[in-house]
């Protein structure tokens, strides 16, 4: 019996002997990150009707600076984009005042 006491004693150690997993940090990967959405530029009329409509759906002496900075158009651009629009129904002379503009937002 004494012999088989050492046997025993080890089985019941080794029956113990479970590993204690708590507390012990588990490793998360980080999220991946979101891929970038694409950029589709906006054309120089759709800039112009955007910068319009900022500026009171008129272009004249006083906002034409304004609108061509908002829109990053020069000035042979911006004359363009006007006859343009005016050739399609979206732009309209006013005589002493300028250019209404009757497209996009501002319609």
């Amino acid at each position: 019996m004494i012999r088989k006491l050492p046997i025993l004693a080890f089985v019941g150690l080794a029956a113990c002997a479970v590993p204690d997993y708590r507390g012990v940090p588990v490793f998360v990967p980080p999220p991946e990150p979101e891929p970038p959405t694409a950029v589709i530029p906006l054309s120089a009329k759709e800039r112009f009707l955007r910068a319009a409509a900022e500026n009171g759906c008129e272009v004249n002496a006083q906002t034409s600076s304004a609108i061509m900075a908002s829109a990053t158009l020069s000035k042979d651009d911006l004359g363009r984009v006007v006859q343009d629009l005016r050739n399609e129904g979206g732009a309209e002379v006013i005589p002493g005042r300028g250019i209404a503009v009757t497209a996009g937002a501002c319609a």
